[in-house]
Formats: structure tokens, sequence, C-alpha cells
């Protein structure tokens, strides 16, 4: 019998992960809903893909432009780290229950196994905190 917890945990894993490339993606191509008007960049209807010399000269055209791409694609990101979060707590207790049957009961390689369920307990907890950090920022912001 499947484990319902490392399904969910697998699941939310992949789902983060895609959402990750999803979101590289949009922010590496930046042309799905701008284009270029003769080489000038305006903030609506123009493309947002990288420009040095704009980049370099601090054109606020330019970066205007850039935020309101990243902007865009805040939801997918955010997204991507709440599953990933999930998929972490979801793991934490298959996790641990592996390191006390492999310990034998907490008689064998005592600290190994320690050290196996805090370091999954930790990237929950780590990831768990950033999340909640980053929406309090834009909540407030």
């Amino acid at each position: 019998m499947w484990d319902l917890k490392c399904v969910a945990a697998a699941l939310c894993f992949t789902t983060s992960n895609v959402l990750y490339v999803v979101y590289g993606v949009r922010m590496m191509s930046g042309a799905s809903h701008f284009h270029h008007t003769n080489g000038e960049s305006g903030v609506n209807g123009t493309v947002h893909s990288f420009n040095f010399t704009s980049w370099k000269e601090l054109n606020p055209t330019y970066i205007e432009e850039s935020w309101v791409h990243r902007e865009a694609s805040r939801p997918v990101m955010t997204w991507a780290a709440l599953l990933g979060s999930m998929a972490w707590f979801l793991l934490i207790v298959p996790v641990l229950q592996s390191a006390w049957i492999l310990s034998r009961g907490g008689k064998r390689m005592v600290g190994t196994h320690v050290f196996l369920g805090s370091v999954s307990s930790s990237f929950a907890f780590e990831r768990t905190t950033k999340i909640i950090i980053k929406f309090f920022i834009s909540l407030f912001s």
C-alpha cells in the first residue's frame, strides 16, 4: 500500500518544480504579451527582453517595464513556493518514521538518524518561514 503522505509530497514537489520552470521561462522569454515598437521601450504594449544598454543607463521606462513583468509573474512563483513548502511538510512524518525504524527504535546509530530527521524538519520550517515573510511583505507594501 502506498503512503498517501509520500504520494502527496511527490505531487507537490513535481507541481512546484514545474511551476518554477514556467516562471523561469516567463522571465527569460518576456515576450508573452509585449512587443517592440521602433526600438523604443514603453510600459504598455512593449517587449520586455533584456537590453544591456537600457539596463546600464538605468532607463526608467525599462526598469518600470521590468518590474511590471515581474509583478505579472509573481503568482506563479508564489504558488511554486507554497507547494514546495507543503511538500516538505508532508515529507516530515515519513522521514522521521524511516529514521526511527532504521535506528531500530533509537538503539542504533542514533546521531545519524536524528541528523536525518532534523535536516528534513529544518527544510520544511525554513521554506515556510520564507513564504510567511514574503506574504507579509507583499501584504503591507
